[in-house]
């Protein structure tokens, strides 16, 4: 069930699952052996992965411990808690623990995300939640999973999207549908094998006239006509002109296109920024892409500027995850590091690329061992009040101390040292790195963690086009702005009237969602007397350990 405008680029992405951004400044590799070879491995997610030893399927935790036995004929990684498992021809999904949570009934299946999982019985496909209960009705010839809030659906041929109740959003009328990944707000349908773009309310802001495009990303969908390709915005009008052989989709700010058989990089005005000499090009990720010279030469990694970053010596190579990348050198892989430098010796006969701090390594076949990145834990040398020492060192190690939070963490923090922390949240909890490229703007400050926080819509100015980077957050606007973080990762905020803090009255009407459910949450707590002081100003340690429970309670 595989949908067959899945670019490889893309399919990468979801097979790897979203790079995890390193989880501290200072950082050490660690190789190691698992207790015995494994045939294959579907790699860490949520600290657990699959095995295979022979023809039987198992689990491993991150010690390498066999925590489920290999008994099972297929399994699938871990997500929201579950892992699909086979038995014969039948799926059914387990628990960490091994508990067989729901049975072993359906034919095919999709992970779950959202909540729901598209499962198969009688050649029909419906949703069931996670523990098994049917939520949306076996009537669909094929579903996919919950992007979004939508997922899309074929019934009778056709296809449409239904939301998580199962009520149709966008009618079946299309021949096929991609899905709407990324929280972009578009995805791609085909009619009559033509190409076009439709918004979450099933609007086509882009009519099916194309036959070959991009993905829509940065407000950009690159399209073919009469051989040569450009770039529309969501309306459909010309943003680059058509004059390149080849495009692709844009990452983080730059799409690779090609000109005269040679690729090179445009912005999102269609600037060419790196000259097209390449002879072939991968995008960007973590600010570095894979170029190659020669069609039978050697490859290496520039930056947004096109300056090299490492020589042009390796056979081959893949993108940066996690702050590092396999290369081929001599026939053997290993990794490197964003300088460059060859953090583990290329020794290994292929490895996999990093994902929740672990790459395996291979040889003769067998999966044999492990590069895990892990996090030095040296103290927090700022000044922290007692009280917070351990959680404000815990919030080091999860990569949550931002840059220009001075030498005295119990002063009270600055909306831009906010900013900044809300952003490192952000990465640790969604496993993106957040672009530095931002349209926001403010008179006073263009600090870039304070632009990134307020593209991510996690803070915003005042009304006069200022930030106020050096005014002090009230304890009502943290926890607001870090709900937001929550909310940008699909999350929800039951609305309330009122919290149930004595000092409800003091609080303004935006913030008493977030605090009733942070509160909930047991993230944020009150100061004594069943009072919550709203209007209170919050220092950096406590605006750090907050974002720890957050990154702990939430993830």
């Amino acid at each position: 069930m595989q949908k067959r405008l899945l670019s490889f680029a893309l399919a990468l992405v979801m097979c790897l699952g979203l790079a995890v951004p390193a989880l501290a400044a200072d950082l050490t590799l660690v190789e190691g052996t698992f207790p015995e070879a494994y045939d294959s491995m579907s790699g860490f997610y949520e600290g657990i992965s699959s095995i295979k030893i022979g023809d039987k399927y198992g689990f491993i935790d991150k010690a390498g411990k066999e925590i489920i036995p290999c008994k099972y004929d297929s399994a699938r990684h871990f997500s929201e808690g579950r892992a699909a498992v086979k038995m014969g021809d039948v799926w059914g999904f387990i628990d960490k623990t091994g508990n067989e949570v729901i049975p072993f009934l359906y034919k095919n299946l999709n992970d779950f995300s959202e909540g729901l999982a598209a499962v198969e019985k009688n050649g029909k496909w419906g949703y069931i939640d996670r523990e098994g209960k049917e939520i949306i009705p076996f009537q669909y010839d094929d579903a996919y999973s919950f992007y979004d809030g939508l997922a899309s659906v074929v019934r009778k041929g056709k296809w449409g999207f239904i939301d998580p109740t199962g009520e149709e959003v966008i009618p079946f009328k299309y021949d096929f549908t991609d899905d709407f990944y990324g929280g972009q707000g578009y995805a791609l349908v085909e009619a009559n094998g033509k190409l076009g773009l439709i918004d979450r309310t099933g609007q086509l802001v882009i009519p099916c006239k194309y036959v070959n495009s991009t993905y829509y990303s940065d407000g950009l969908i690159g399209v073919e006509v009469n051989g040569k390709w450009g770039y529309l915005n969501e309306k459909g009008q010309e943003i680059i002109p058509f004059q390149y052989s080849m495009a692709r989709t844009f990452q983080e700010g730059l799409a690779a296109v090609q000109k005269d058989g040679k690729w090179g990089y445009i912005d999102k005005e269609g600037k060419e920024v790196i000259p097209c000499i390449y002879s072939a090009v991968v995008s960007f990720y973590e600010g570095l892409a894979l170029v190659a010279l020669d069609e039978d030469g050697k490859c290496g990694f520039i930056d947004k500027t096109g300056k090299e970053v490492t020589p042009f010596l390796y056979e081959d190579a893949g993108r940066f995850q996690e702050g590092f990348a396999p290369v081929l050198k001599d026939g053997k892989w290993g990794f490197i590091d964003k300088s460059g430098k060859e953090i583990v010796p290329c020794k290994y006969d292929a490895v996999t690329s990093f994902y929740e701090g672990y790459a395996m390594t291979l040889t003769d076949g067998k999966i044999v061992g492990y590069v895990a990145l892990t996090a030095a834990t040296k103290e927090v040398t700022a000044t922290v009040s007692e009280w917070a020492k351990e959680s404000v060192d815990a919030a080091a190690a999860a990569g949550l101390i931002a840059d220009g939070l001075g030498e005295d963490y119990t002063k009270n923090i600055t909306r831009a040292q906010f900013a900044a922390v809300s952003v490192k949240l952000y990465e640790a909890m969604s496993g993106e790195t957040v672009p530095a490229d931002s349209d926001k703007t403010f008179t006073d400050t263009s600090d870039p963690a304070v632009l990134q926080a307020a593209a991510l819509g996690i803070v915003g100015g005042y009304d006069d086009g200022s930030f106020g980077p050096d005014d002090l957050v009230t304890r009502e606007q943290a926890a607001t702005m870090l709900s937001r973080v929550y909310t940008k990762l699909g999350g929800e905020i039951p609305t309330v009237d009122a919290t149930t803090f004595a000092d409800d009255s003091d609080m303004s009407g935006y913030a008493r969602s977030a605090v009733a459910f942070m509160a909930d949450q047991k993230i944020v707590g009150g100061v004594g007397d069943n009072k919550f002081d709203p209007q209170g100003n919050t220092s950096i340690e406590q605006a750090l350990v907050i974002a720890l429970r957050m990154s702990e309670k939430l993830k």
